[in-house]
């Protein structure tokens, strides 16, 4: 290979080191700002890499469940002062600074660390995570099909979600609605039948592959797929920023 190396044709195992890296910056890092900092370069490298958009939805997605997480524990921190009440003339739901930044740092964390995850997929291969799993990390096959199989059906599942919902739509059903409860409500009745329908895509994918020869006790590894010196810059734009971003930390704050 010549030339400098896409995100997408970087090797696997370089992807999964830069995904840990980014997974420990996040937890050696206790400044807000510059946890929103690593977010920031998460969304620039996937910005850069043609996945703006499936990065956007999963930080709004991360920033539901970050937000659900800070309202149940921001209330349980009694140590500190408090900052502001829930309900001040009752002084009812007392908020502590220690609570609020703690609750905060939390949620930073959470989301800094769990969208790398995605991210790291959504720039692989089906083809480099079979080479990632049973080529450098040696485990059976079996397990490279049953992981390819399970990313395989997020989008499939997601995209079923989308046709029932636009086929309710257009019967007149409220699918619009902005009341958020309502709408979890809404999406839960319709997951079990769509799961029940990716059961039986996933046993009919089982024959299928049954009919093609496939042993999960065979010993024939995939082809690994090594690092070069393409590589090199894509890593070092992706780990060199973090590893700043740590030692701004430990000597500044």
């Amino acid at each position: 290979m010549t030339g400098l190396s896409h995100p997408r044709t970087m090797a696997p195992i370089l992807k999964f080191a830069a995904m840990l890296a980014c997974i420990a910056a996040t937890y050696l890092t206790r400044n807000l700002a510059l946890i929103a900092l690593i977010i920031a370069v998460e969304g620039i490298i996937a910005v850069a890499s043609g996945v703006g958009r499936t990065f956007a939805i999963t930080i709004l997605a991360l920033l539901f469940g970050a937000l659900t997480l800070c309202v149940f524990q921001i209330f349980t921190v009694t140590e500190g002062s408090v900052a502001f009440y829930a309900i001040p003339p009752l002084k009812i739901g007392g908020v502590t600074d220690v609570g609020l930044t703690s609750c905060l740092t939390l949620a930073f964390r959470m989301i800094a660390s769990v969208a790398s995850i995605p991210l790291m997929i959504s720039l692989t291969s089906q083809s480099q995570i079979v080479s990632l799993v049973s080529g450098d990390f040696r485990l059976p096959g079996s397990y490279a099909v049953m992981l390819v199989t399970a990313l395989r059906f997020i989008p499939t599942f997601g995209d079923r979600m989308r046709m029932v919902l636009q086929a309710e739509a257009s019967r007149g059903y409220d699918t619009q609605t902005g009341n958020p409860f309502k709408k979890v409500g809404m999406i839960l009745r319709l997951s079990l039948p769509l799961l029940v329908s990716c059961v039986r895509d996933v046993d009919t994918l089982s024959l299928s592959i049954e009919t093609r020869g496939f042993d999960p006790r065979a010993s024939v590894r995939p082809r690994r797929i090594p690092p070069s010196f393409a590589d090199a810059l894509p890593l070092a734009i992706a780990v060199i920023p973090l590893a700043a971003i740590v030692a701004v930390d430990r000597l500044v704050f």
